[in-house]
């Protein structure tokens, strides 16, 4: 029997359910020009509370800020300042605890908000966009989140660089081969090495600091272009909100982003920077290297293979650390090109930032616990130094002894050349090998890992004394800080 040909046409009837008053919503702001509603894939393409919803603190506490402004430019009275304000703390506490207030109308964060306050408090709440533009209300959101996230991370930061300051002090007196090109190339402190990354991290707080500041101008009074027709005292709404400045130019406040871009490459380097110490522990807690262990639970195991601990922990903050420069590269892209004044691209801008900051903190986080619970494999990584790392300590040797730089250089290199050929260390060549250089004997027995490390008491150096002064350094900076 045939099988039946499928039918291409339904049998059911369609019937169209009329929207509810909510959930017309979307357009009802701002349609009074308007003669149709606006279509349901426009809507999917237009709506963004599914994302921008992360800004409801900033957005109802700017609200309640700008309320302040309206008093005070006389455009309402105390009484109907003091109901805006009950309202938008009442939306404020519920969305804290959890409480979902958003309707499928809703276009983005702020029209959900006067929405709901307008349901609370009646036609007053069709009063609190008074002298606002969406433009300028989105741009001291957005530069809100940005100053908060730049404090968090900051001190997000500093909880990194205390693990890895207290690491230091334990590891203070314990040597390593240092590294360029991934190859041994100079005995340091392990302590040393740890430094490096506290003061890497150091600009990266400077960098987040500068982002603050960018971002610390206020555009609320800009309007949507030109700025606000009415009195509006634009230092006393900033000073509520905690903003250092106000913006010196409307155009400026509500078209540009340049402050987040910043923010995404300040995050960008955060990453990367984490990418490359975590590199070093992945490759460090190989067998072939047996430098140092993770804690246990910053690995993971096989599905296969019951032997394996992987260091998933680090190898994810490495791979994370693209995802970061990708935020940077879109939101780069997405403001390439715009036209001056406020385009609707600048939806854009928030979603690379938001995942940006999510991928920062969880990777500090990691991190930070990460550097607490390792431990360096002492003996281990003793077992695995070359006296080639003393190859440098001999020449600056012969240069102390008079021979110039370059021919130092040359000798010792032949000397490596040739123990390498041989298959032995250099210092254990014969004698006839070493006739080319003055006093051998006495240059031996000063070619040791500790005298190396020891003899780069420099400012900034691998010797113990610089590393002390580093330690005492790094002390001051967390103390300044809190």
């Amino acid at each position: 029997m045939a099988a039946k040909k499928p039918t291409t046409k339904s049998t059911t009837k369609k019937t169209t359910k009329k929207k509810s008053a909510k959930e017309e919503n979307t357009s009802s702001m701002w349609g009074g020009r308007f003669s149709t509603s606006m279509a349901s894939s426009m809507e999917r393409l237009s709506v963004s509370l599914d994302f921008d919803s992360k800004l409801f603190r900033e957005d109802i506490e700017g609200s309640m800020a700008h309320a302040h402004g309206l008093l005070a430019a006389k455009l309402i009275t105390v009484q109907e300042r003091d109901q805006m304000l009950g309202g938008l703390r009442g939306i404020l506490t519920d969305l804290e605890n959890g409480t979902d207030l958003f309707s499928p109308g809703d276009e983005d964060i702020h029209m959900a908000v006067e929405r709901v306050l307008t349901e609370r408090i009646g036609d007053l709440g069709k009063k609190l966009h008074t002298g606002r533009s969406r433009n300028d209300q989105v741009s001291t959101d957005f530069r809100l989140y940005v100053m908060r996230r730049c404090e968090e991370l900051t001190g997000q930061i500093e909880e990194l660089q205390r693990a890895l300051l207290e690491r230091a002090k334990e590891y203070r007196k314990d040597l390593m081969p240092g590294y360029t090109h991934v190859q041994q190339a100079q005995p340091i402190f392990i302590a040393h090495y740890l430094l490096s990354f506290f003061y890497a991290l150091e600009r990266d707080k400077s960098r987040l600091s500068h982002v603050w500041q960018t971002a610390g101008e206020m555009p609320l009074g800009s309007g949507a272009l030109a700025g606000s027709a009415f009195p509006y005292q634009r230092d006393v709404v900033a000073a509520r909100l905690g903003f250092p400045a106000v913006t010196r130019n409307s155009i400026d406040a509500t078209a540009h982003r340049d402050f987040a871009l910043e923010f995404l490459g300040a995050l960008s380097c955060i990453g990367v920077l984490m990418s490359s110490y975590a590199e070093d522990f992945v490759i460090w807690s190989t067998s072939e290297f047996g430098f140092l262990k993770l804690g246990e639970a910053y690995t993971s195991g096989s599905s296969m293979m019951p032997q394996k601990r992987n260091p998933d922990s680090m190898e994810l903050v490495r791979g994370k650390a693209g995802r970061m420069l990708g935020a940077y590269t879109r939101l780069f892209t997405t403001l390439k090109g715009l036209p001056h004044g406020y385009n609707r691209d600048l939806q854009e801008d928030k979603e690379p930032v938001f995942d940006a900051v999510e991928t920062a903190e969880v990777c500090l986080q990691i991190m930070t616990e990460v550097v607490s619970t390792l431990s360096f494999q002492r003996e281990a990584i003793l077992k695995k130094m070359q006296p080639a790392l003393l190859a440098t300590d001999l020449a600056d040797l012969l240069v102390e002894n008079g021979t110039p730089f370059r021919e130092a250089h040359h000798i010792v290199g032949k000397l490596i050349g040739e123990a390498e050929k041989a298959g032995v260390s250099f210092l254990d060549l014969p004698a006839a090998s070493w006739k080319s250089i003055p006093n051998a004997v006495a240059m031996k027995k000063q070619l040791t890992f500790a005298a190396s490390a020891e003899r780069r008491n420099i400012q900034g150096g691998t010797g113990s004394q610089s590393v002390s002064a580093q330690l005492k350094e790094a002390e001051k900076l967390l103390k300044w800080s809190e």
